[in-house]
């Protein structure tokens, strides 16, 4: 069972989760096992942005870790408002209830059982806002101390904008080689736009866990 709160820095921090087993998975994985290895990273982070915050599990542990840090997060899916608006105030970071792309347009929700697993498809009449990667960016002020990918797919189309990622210091990302790519693909990728792998882990049929450092 989930608890109903948790302790962040000298606060306690009350839950609000979807009912759900992959919901269940995320926490241990998030909170408890570090899956995404931010205590693994250096201490001196400013800046966050977190792409595909589901209900803020990621943001959470990143205040825990950065207590000083801006932390920005992005969810398209608007059922997970109520739950990431309750972490976003307690845990102070910000929520935009868009999806992030190589560039600006609308998308629609693909839906699934699982909320982590809903995804979103380019559509013209899609009703949910979709911001190019490089506004991520500029709302942080131009550059990114870390970036965190988990968007059910959409991580390959924003690793292709080869010029914002230049101010992109770290990247931890959940990867989903379904999306109709390689992990030779992926590797080549991340280091076309100039990051240096510290660990990458295929850790299911079809997805699995990289950690990336900026080169140089």
């Amino acid at each position: 069972m989930l608890p109903s709160e948790i302790r962040i820095g000298s606060n306690n921090l009350r839950l609000h989760l979807p009912e759900d087993g992959g919901t269940r998975t995320a926490f241990i994985d998030v909170l408890l096992d570090d899956c995404y290895h931010i205590w693994d990273l250096p201490d001196a982070v400013q800046s966050v942005a977190d792409i595909g915050c589901h209900a803020g599990l990621f943001a959470i542990a990143a205040r825990e870790r950065w207590s000083r840090a801006i932390i920005h997060a992005y969810e398209p899916n608007v059922a997970l408002k109520t739950c990431y608006e309750q972490h976003a105030a307690q845990a102070n970071f910000k929520v935009y209830p868009e999806a992030v792309g190589l560039s600006s347009g609308t998308v629609a929700l693909i839906p699934d059982p699982e909320s982590v697993q809903v995804r979103t498809a380019e559509a013209k009449n899609g009703g949910i806002p979709q911001v190019a990667f490089r506004e991520v960016l500029a709302r942080l002020g131009g550059s990114a101390d870390v970036v965190k990918l988990d968007c059910e797919g959409a991580e390959w189309e924003i690793l292709q904008d080869d010029v914002s990622w230049q101010q992109v210091r770290l990247l931890t990302m959940e990867f989903h080689l379904w999306a109709g790519y390689t992990l030779e693909e992926l590797k080549s990728r991340v280091a076309r736009i100039g990051f240096r792998i510290r660990c990458c882990d295929v850790t299911g049929p079809d997805f699995g866990l990289l950690l990336a450092e900026r080169r140089g």
